[in-house]
């Protein structure tokens, strides 16, 4: 997120709403960047700890032993399916926060707590009603960009139903039928909110999702400091 220049938004805050106001938002700014670091962390140490317990086992038959815990190595396999699974989960619930958090972040950088007719109570302040409020087109189209997506709204059922129903299990599969033996970890189906999610490969569910995330949240940012940067002292 180096095309965002947040220690510019940071200044501007100070130079528009007072040293107080930097305060209040830096938690919530700090947050988007952790946030996103966490998912980006999570997801690597997935993908690493898969690679390395099946990098002797590329031939089909090897890998059917592995998988099947006929392997020498399959205990080390199960542990790092297990460990790469916990890291998935963990990745997908970072991404998931990072909106709301990006919303403070939009919500105090605006100055909106300090507008009787913007302010929201602390339990009120998420995307939804942000965005409600936002008046600042670049800012709000960056957010409904975020939000209005089919990646986004997946992501966001599939974290709802792990936090509060069941974790989605993200098993090791291996698809023997197709050309270059598709591997890896796969979401299996659920139904949340009324609407039935087809199994998933992980990797190109969030591979394009978290980089498409990534450049709207900088997209957002850097609306915010225009924004802000055009505003009489």
């Amino acid at each position: 997120m180096t095309a965002w220049n947040l220690a510019e938004l940071r200044s501007l805050v100070e130079a528009k709403f007072g040293r107080q106001q930097k305060e209040v938002l830096a938690p919530s700014l700090n947050s988007v960047l952790q946030r996103g670091a966490f998912a980006k962390y999570h997801y690597l140490e997935a993908k690493r700890l898969l690679d390395e317990a099946t990098a002797a086992h590329a031939d089909p038959s090897a890998m059917m032993m592995l998988v099947l815990g006929a392997d020498d190595a399959s205990e080390a396999f199960s542990e790092a399916r297990f460990q790469s699974q916990a890291h998935i989960t963990a990745c997908v619930q970072s991404m998931h926060a990072t909106a709301d958090i990006l919303a403070h972040t939009v919500y105090y950088a605006l100055g909106m707590n300090l507008d009787p007719a913007t302010e929201l109570k602390l339990r009120n302040i998420d995307m939804v009603n942000v965005m409600k409020k936002v008046t600042v087109a670049p800012v709000l189209q960056a957010l409904t960009s975020l939000t209005d997506h089919d990646g986004f709204r997946y992501i966001s059922a599939l974290n709802n139903h792990s936090k509060h129903r069941s974790i989605v299990e993200a098993s090791y599969s291996v698809d023997f039928t197709e050309a270059g033996m598709p591997n890896g970890l796969k979401f299996a189906g659920f139904e949340h909110g009324g609407q039935a999610y087809d199994a998933r490969w992980v990797k190109p569910t969030l591979d394009p999702e978290y980089a498409r995330q990534s450049s709207l949240i900088i997209e957002a940012g850097r609306a915010l400091n225009t924004h802000l940067a055009r505003l009489p002292s």
